[in-house]
């Protein structure tokens, strides 16, 4: 990145940051790959070979694949990456705040999420019939999603060391997410004893939260898991603010 792209420039230094990381963003092609492609395979996929009552069931598990990949993957090693390269602390020395930087990035990941979950349910309303009981209520659902699991991104990219125990970490809970949570796998065709132990992942809350509102079941009914999650949520980013460190 050349300096005098920050400081000359008549944009504000956040928009020329967060650009910056778009392209870089792209050119790496992981979250492309992973946090879009993948879930438009599996829901394509799920919507060929499965009754319409499974896809209206199953389709916002895969629309949180995005989250999930940003969540878990992107923000803790994207994170972790520029403070082990020192390039917050070099930003640290110069006009422009790291934290612009750490917001840049922070937005480039909801964007990731935001897009897989938009193109998921497209696909699944208007490809394969799926209905949606309350769009006002699974909207905000899905943001609330992106709230949580983001919080634990964060969280792991505070804590951890170094890069190597990020990529550690982040593979520990991505992967067990992903497929066990019904994110790619519909938690209804799983076995009981599997069901029950998906329980422990944010992710499969945060899906049934979804499946809740896309099925139009009572909202009372999830109160207990919004409030857990909001707890824990709000006591994630109050940790990670405390402990994160610049280098």
């Amino acid at each position: 990145m050349k300096s005098k792209n920050i400081y000359t420039t008549r944009q504000h230094p956040f928009w020329v940051l967060f650009k910056t990381e778009v392209k870089l963003a792209i050119r790496g092609g992981d979250m492309i790959l992973f946090g879009i492609v993948m879930p438009i395979g599996i829901m394509l996929l799920i919507g060929f070979i499965s009754k319409p009552e499974t896809i209206r069931s199953a389709f916002s598990g895969v629309a949180s694949i995005g989250i999930c990949a940003a969540g878990f993957m992107g923000l803790p090693l994207v994170f972790s990456g520029l403070r082990y390269e020192k390039i917050l602390k070099r930003y640290k020395a110069t006009p422009v705040s790291p934290m612009l930087l750490l917001a840049a990035d922070f937005l480039l990941e909801t964007l990731f999420a935001l897009i897989t979950g938009l193109i998921i349910t497209l696909l699944a309303v208007f490809a394969f019939g799926a209905q949606i009981a309350d769009y006002g209520r699974f909207v905000l659902t899905f943001l609330f999603s992106i709230f949580s699991i983001f919080s634990l991104g964060v969280l792991i990219s505070a804590v951890v060391p170094n890069v190597k125990m990020a990529n550690i970490i982040c593979t520990l809970i991505y992967f067990p997410s992903l497929f066990l949570s019904g994110a790619s796998v519909p938690l209804s065709i799983m076995p009981k004893g599997l069901q029950t132990f998906a329980n422990i992942f944010p992710m499969t809350q945060t899906i049934k939260l979804l499946e809740n509102a896309v099925l139009g079941n009572p909202l009372e009914s999830d109160g207990i898991r919004f409030i857990v999650l909001a707890a824990v949520s709000l006591l994630s980013y109050a940790v990670s603010i405390k402990v994160f460190k610049w280098e």
